[in-house]
């Protein structure tokens, strides 16, 4: 058995090893940022795009390789922490680079500000706005942000058609992919236990994807429901007036200093958001990566089977198809389809070509590098 003596040595030892890695880090971190400066200053030269998730893409995928080199089958920091280590860097390497502000569906603490901020890190400029129309009015102008963030479908709530009539009318293109877990809490100002909840502050949408858990945990009879514009607002206010419990995010309780009495009160566990970043920008291929489009098929027999057919047969996989009206014309309809590839793929180019003779509009409205769904 050590003794006390020997033990604190030993441990003195390797906290000064420790100390003088850190170091190393440091040293490189401020090498990596100098290099990263010299690259901003070559892109403003060129006009070159500052944020490119083709780039970030590259990163993560190297940093996977370079922890499964240096460690092989040694258990280990799993690769996810350095991920997000990296994340933090690549922010603040972007906001070297005059990195660019970023609008996102508000107020301060939304899912859309969680997505914003798990996408770009902390060290850009983030701007809430009231709607999705104000998210694509604010990169429209070029004054007010150079990227957007919107939700466009959820695992449980479908598709955000708000998003998708946008995109038929703006200049914009979608630049890339994110997805994020929608995780539901119980918050309140003070401990409280849950029979004393005599008010809710909810948003529509959060108590209605709570509704088992709540009927089986709450006395819903008895509590006065107040519904918000979101759930962000829904923990502002319950932060604010100190009366009750709102339904938000972890994000929000930290946010507005509120305490969790229940976390994950979601009725399904997969509760996924998927947002798109949008700007003037196009990214380029990665080899893994999809594209969106939109298309109106002519009013004749097998117009749509003419859209899809091409697909098939190139060996291209549909990730996803909508259909909406176009409020024009009962019974016509607009479809937005996500395949597997990118827009200066031969392959894609041909098909994009081939299905030109089934529709009335055809334009492509990104391609972006594919983001892998994170696990339930």
């Amino acid at each position: 058995m050590q003794t006390p003596e020997t033990e604190a040595e030993i441990l003195a030892q390797l906290r000064r090893q420790i100390d003088q890695t850190d170091r190393k880090i440091v040293e490189l971190i401020i090498e990596r940022a100098r290099l990263v400066q010299s690259v901003g200053q070559t892109k403003q030269n060129s006009g070159s795009a500052i944020y490119r998730p083709d780039r970030e893409k590259q990163v993560y995928q190297n940093i996977e390789r370079y922890v499964q080199e240096l460690t092989g089958d040694e258990e280990g920091m799993p690769v996810s922490v350095f991920k997000h280590v990296y994340r933090e860097i690549m922010s603040g390497s972007i906001a070297l680079e005059g990195g660019p502000s970023v609008a996102y569906l508000g107020p301060e603490a939304s899912f859309s500000h969680q997505a914003t901020r798990s996408r770009f890190g902390n060290s850009l400029r983030f701007q809430p706005v009231y709607s999705i129309s104000d998210v694509f009015r604010s990169v429209e102008s070029g004054q007010e942000a150079r990227f957007g963030v919107v939700p466009i479908e959820n695992t449980i709530a479908g598709t955000v058609g708000m998003t998708l009539d946008r995109l038929l009318h703006t200049e914009l293109n979608i630049y890339a992919e994110h997805y994020t877990h929608i995780q539901m809490n119980l918050l309140a100002k003070c401990h409280m236990e849950l029979p004393e909840i005599r008010k809710l502050y909810t948003f529509k949408v959060a108590s209605e994807q709570c509704r088992e858990w709540l009927h089986s945990h709450l006395n819903m009879g008895s509590i006065e429901i107040e519904e918000t514009p979101s759930t962000a607002d829904a923990a502002r206010l319950a932060a604010l007036n100190g009366d009750g419990a709102a339904i938000a995010s972890e994000f929000a309780a930290e946010t507005y200093q509120l305490r969790t009495l229940r976390s994950h009160i979601q009725d399904s566990p997969y509760n996924i958001t998927r947002f798109f970043v949008i700007g003037f920008e196009q990214c380029p291929p990665t080899g893994d990566d999809k594209t969106s489009i939109y298309c109106r098929v002519k009013d004749n027999p097998g117009s749509l089977y003419g859209v899809l057919q091409p697909f098939q047969k190139g060996g291209i996989n549909l990730t996803r198809i909508e259909s909406r009206t176009t409020r024009r014309s009962f019974g016509e309809y607009n479809f937005f389809i996500d395949f597997a590839g990118h827009r200066n793929d031969p392959e894609v180019q041909a098909i994009l070509k081939e299905i030109e003779a089934s529709t009335s509009v055809l334009r492509i409205l990104g391609s972006y590098p594919r983001m892998e769904l994170p696990l339930a």
